[in-house]
């Protein structure tokens, strides 16, 4: 299963024009391009230390490097959810692996720089140690959690719900030694004690207000199952629950749980229903820098997987012989086959790019080549939104200014007093990253007084639209 996984994987990478995730799989790779020149970006919470640090050797290689890395992370989860199902005895254990690396949210997302699949075969890894009955082990590695994503510190909890309906008591405290030792590190050197908090983005983007990541319907997530999960793997997680929902008499009723039951009950659902929960929230209260999107559900795809399983077993303890014999086929195929709808990706024989380019890609080259083909403009700082551009020409986005080629737009103070941009920089002011992430409207671009516009590439929509800005000196107006 994990040949046929590489071998489809392989066919998506060959037939992408751009990375899934776009600009944040740019950014999370030039985190791991650079943070051997600029150490501190190695526990860089945007970045996530525990995406960056492994992620190193394999940025030498460009993004691709990134693609080999996330190939290897969600065939290495798969395999674990294999092997946590064959060690709990469950029927046709290769299934996990199949409910795993098919979900249309892993499929869609595999070939990018995004920190999810790292995190997903972490998680994999948790639960097969607590199967395994190592304990000690599983607690610390939970305790990283949040150092790959923010959102481990919910899956933190549901974790500790485990051990406590497990009477693991005595590691509880094990549950926040990876956020000790994260804050003894800056504390000793940094002199930060509050580094967990005040360097968090997503708190300090909620603090701040910096911009707006809109919100939405409480079911967005469950409205969009078809994209996350596909109809079938949603069907077995459904049943999963209504199972497990079940299971409540047998603890009224004091009796115990067999194995499988008790692991579905206290650990994979927690872990699941606590991630939905707050991501149904977040993006319904408009918190956090949500932005709605599916694709975080990938970290708890190893959840979701098993409790898949666990539901598959469950149907084929009923011993029906055509059932047993033909539905693990037709549930592999139709999983596949899902796998490909959610994310609408073609099957391989159409001619078409698996993952397509981003729509502004082509104003953005006309932008490059119109600054490299003007003398006095390609030797200066360029300032813009775009990662994918710094990737591209190999800058150092986190240099010292005296020697930098590139600012991110973000950094440009609406006050003219306060602007401390070199003379002579070009902003390349796009329509959709702009606004949206480095809140510069094009109206207060525009009135900005030291900037002058030099070009317009204009666009079929004009939310790819680019302009370019110079900045001249004040004694020139």
């Amino acid at each position: 299963m994990l040949a046929l996984a590489l071998f489809l994987y392989l066919l998506v990478w060959w037939r992408a024009e751009w990375p899934a995730g776009g600009e944040d799989s740019w950014n999370h790779f030039l985190y791991a391009r650079w943070c051997l020149k600029h150490p501190e970006l190695m526990l860089d919470q945007w970045g996530k230390p525990l995406f960056t640090i492994p992620a190193i050797p394999f940025a030498m290689f460009g993004i691709q490097g990134l693609y080999v890395f996330n190939i290897l992370c969600c065939l290495g989860a798969g395999h674990l959810c294999y092997l946590t199902a064959k060690r709990l005895g469950m029927r046709l254990p290769w299934m996990a692996a199949v409910f795993f690396l098919f979900q249309p949210i892993v499929f869609g997302n595999v070939i990018s720089g995004l920190t999810e699949p790292i995190n997903a075969i972490f998680l994999a890894w948790i639960f097969y140690c607590f199967v395994s009955k190592r304990f000690l082990v599983g607690t610390i590695l939970a305790s990283l959690l949040p150092f790959f994503r923010s959102e481990g510190f919910v899956i933190i909890i549901a974790i500790g719900v485990f051990l406590l309906a497990s009477r693991k008591w005595k590691y509880l405290p094990f549950l926040l030694s990876g956020s000790f030792f994260y804050t003894l590190i800056f504390g000793i050197f940094w002199g930060n004690w509050g580094a967990l908090v005040n360097l968090n983005p997503y708190i300090k983007h909620e603090v701040e207000g910096r911009f707006d990541p809109g919100h939405g319907n409480f079911w967005h997530y469950a409205n969009g199952f078809q994209k996350i999960w596909g109809l079938l793997i949603a069907l077995m997680l459904l049943i999963a629950v209504v199972y497990l929902a079940l299971h409540i008499v047998y603890l009224l009723r004091k009796r115990t749980q067999e194995e499988r039951s008790r692991l579905a009950f206290w650990l994979w659902s927690p872990v699941f229903l606590s991630f939905f929960l707050a991501h149904s929230f977040i993006w319904w209260n408009g918190s956090m820098g949500s932005h709605g999107l599916l694709r975080v559900f990938l970290v708890v795809a190893p959840a979701v997987a098993l409790l898949a399983q666990y539901a598959f077993d469950r149907i084929l303890s009923a011993e029906l012989r055509f059932v047993n014999k033909y539905l693990p086929i037709l549930t592999t195929v139709c999983t596949i086959y899902l796998a490909y709808n959610g994310n609408k990706i073609r099957l391989p024989w159409h001619d078409e790019p698996s993952i397509a380019g981003f729509p502004g890609s082509e104003n953005i080259a006309k932008s490059i080549a119109f600054i490299q083909a003007h003398p006095a403009l390609k030797n200066k700082v360029v300032v813009h939104q775009l990662p994918f551009i710094n990737a591209q020409q190999g800058w150092d986005p986190w240099a010292e200014i005296k020697e930098t080629r590139t600012v991110y737009l973000w950094s440009l103070d609406k006050d003219p007093k306060k602007d401390w941009m070199p003379d002579s920089c070009v902003v390349i002011w796009d329509g959709f990253h702009a606004p949206r992430e480095a809140t510069m409207p094009l109206n207060i671009m525009q009135q900005m007084p030291a900037y002058y516009e030099i070009a317009f590439f204009p666009a079929k929509d004009s939310i790819y639209d680019i302009r370019l800005f110079l900045k001249i000196k004040s004694t020139l107006h």
